[in-house]
């Protein structure tokens, strides 16, 4: 399914509550530029890969999301999954006063081109996106700004020039003769003065209009000189005040909830992000969800059912750690990272450390694909593994009915695509590999929906009416925490497990010898482990 900035706000509660009981999710990306292999390069270390991906991460952004959620019906055997296609829009509201500086690399615009890629629709229909630490700066920004102390700085005039010099000597003269009117004075004095007064005092030098210029000139001199004055900009003058504490606290602390409320207007595809590892999902508006519900209660009722039903599944991401498959993911993960969160670690095992902490269970399927390769790097492209996994008749894969886009065209490194391969090379691979013996004894848990009343409902699931919510979130909420607690496996669900009708289940050797195992051919290392 193809979501543009204008459909989000409509797909973003449905994609988050899909992430809030799926089994699992795939990512991929495509880049606007990516590390180029140097020919005749020997092996690098990993720390060497990391610095120079950290590098071009810098650099270079996400031009496109593909991401599918996957629901597990160990009842029928099945997996239903959802692809999800969508550009991303570099570009931030210059409201914000945040500039995002990025690059493209030749080689990869014309690779992209060659598969179709739209520049247009990435800058016209891409979601806009505000990492956290963007976010961060554009509110310290105006703090700052707003911040006397900080704001506290020389004139910026050069000795040569001579006319803002008499232009600022004529402003001082203004403002010390107002000031000297002591109680007298009135409680605002304009500059430049009305036409009458200029021509009275014999101000014929200061223009009756002020440009751009000369009211930054205006504002400098008060920030710097006169520490008992504010300045206010107007259209055509600038209007000088006294400091009132009280005053000026209010006024930054609204300008602060105004770029509060515009980061998060802006948050955009980061709130996705930040549900895939349980980051922060406070700030978002509770009637973004209010398409889960149907329209039937009265406005009060509706309003606190929406809050009750938002706060639970805030919650319900915040525990639900998903297992994350990609193929090929060391590049993805270190994009990922620091396009919507924010600049990276220097070293590679405080990377590892973090990307542990985002995602506590991931599987590389290039990785799973290449275990155990030898010296030798195997053919190992996503789609040559997933044109060998085509005649596996199982597990049972369908794609639900409302994002069929790719059951009628194969969009290659289109990204939506390119996850949809990744989670059904995952699904069939694993359960291919389900029967590899480890020496390691721990195992990573697999959380899946299990048999919960979500799952069962597949594709037919309906709309909550509002009445509804809290009792069906409970219903769902406890059978989560059945599924934590790792009840006894029915010897129905192992039996399919153990003939590859369902992927390895908790427990299972598999998820010691391919979970968090990162797949990097050439360095030294090969594989890179997390966590």
């Amino acid at each position: 399914m193809d979501v543009t900035g204008h459909t989000f706000p409509y797909h973003l509660p449905k994609i988050l509550d899909d992430l809030s009981s799926c089994t699992f999710v795939s990512l991929d990306f495509e880049f606007s530029g990516i590390a180029t292999t140097v020919a005749g390069r020997g092996p690098q270390s990993l720390q060497q890969r990391y610095q120079e991906v950290k590098e071009c991460a810098d650099k270079y952004q996400i031009l496109q999301v593909g991401m599918t959620t996957c629901h597990e019906d160990t009842l029928n055997a099945t997996y239903t999954l959802k692809p999800y296609n969508l550009y991303l829009n570099p570009i931030i509201d210059r409201k914000l006063e945040v500039e995002r500086t990025w690059s493209f690399q030749s080689g990869a615009v014309e690779f992209l081109l060659e598969n179709k890629f739209s520049m247009d629709a990435l800058h016209r229909d891409g979601v806009p996106y505000l990492s956290r630490e963007e976010e961060a700066r554009a509110i310290s920004k105006v703090i700052e700004r707003h911040n006397r102390s900080a704001l506290r700085r020389s004139l910026d005039v050069k000795e040569t020039e001579y006319e803002s010099i008499e232009f600022l000597k004529i402003v001082r003269q203004l403002v010390d003769a107002w000031l000297a009117l002591g109680d007298k004075r009135e409680h605002y004095l304009n500059i430049p003065p009305p036409t009458r007064l200029i021509q009275a005092q014999k101000l014929r030098s200061l223009p009756s209009v002020l440009n751009r210029f000369q009211k930054r000139l205006v504002h400098q001199l008060i920030e710097a000189e006169y520490p008992s004055l504010v300045s206010i900009g107007k259209p055509t003058f600038v209007q000088i005040i006294d400091y009132n504490e009280e005053r000026e606290k209010a006024i930054r602390d609204q300008r602060v909830k105004w770029v509060e409320e515009h980061a998060r207007r802006q948050t955009g595809f980061r709130w996705v992000a930040e549900a895939l590892v349980g980051g922060d999902l406070s700030n978002l508006d509770p009637h973004s969800f209010s398409i889960l519900s149907t329209n039937n209660a009265q406005a009060g009722q509706r309003s606190y059912a929406l809050k009750d039903f938002s706060d639970r599944l805030k919650e319900r991401l915040k525990s639900h750690r998903l297992l994350l498959v990609g193929h090929n993911l060391f590049t993805d993960l270190i994009y990922f990272c620091r396009t919507f969160f924010g600049p990276l670690p220097d070293r590679l095992e405080d990377f590892q450390s973090l990307v542990h902490d985002l995602f506590p269970l991931l599987v590389d399927t290039k990785y799973m694909a290449t275990h155990n390769c030898g010296s030798i790097n195997p053919r190992s492209s996503l789609q040559e593994i997933n044109d060998s996994l085509l005649q596996t008749p199982i597990p049972a894969i369908s794609i639900h009915p409302q994002f069929a886009k790719y059951h009628t065209q194969k969009i290659d490194h289109e990204a939506g695509y390119d996850s949809l391969l990744t989670a059904q090379v995952f699904i069939k691979l694993s359960a291919q590999l389900r029967g590899e013996q480890s020496t390691v004894n721990a195992s990573p848990e697999l959380r899946t929906s299990k048999a919960s009343p979500r799952a069962k409902r597949g594709s037919s699931r309906r709309k909550f009416k509002l009445h509804e919510l809290s009792e069906a979130l409970d219903e769902v909420d406890n059978s989560r925490a059945r599924v934590g607690e790792q009840p006894a496996l029915s010897s129905e669900e192992v039996r399919k497990a153990n003939n590859g009708e369902l992927i390895p289940r908790s427990g299972s050797p598999f998820w010691s010898i391919y979970a968090n195992k990162i797949r990097v051919f050439g360095t030294e290392e090969r594989v890179c482990n997390i966590g």
